[in-house]
């Protein structure tokens, strides 16, 4: 998956959420993050990288 593809569906599933309280979304796609603002005034920020692989392990 593309890092583009990710932010899109990761902003959908943000926005169709009722769970959070949520008062806008935005992207920032020069520098691959999105921030999160809720009602309350915090910002939360997620940066999107592509790291390579991954695997789950067994512990």
């Amino acid at each position: 998956m593309e890092k583009n593809e990710f932010k899109d569906r990761l902003f959908d599933v943000l926005n169709d959420t009722d769970s959070l309280s949520i008062q806008d979304i935005m992207v920032d796609d020069k520098n691959n993050m999105v921030n999160v603002y809720l009602t309350d005034g915090t910002r939360f920020s997620v940066h999107i990288e592509n790291g390579g692989k991954w695997c789950l392990c067994k512990v």
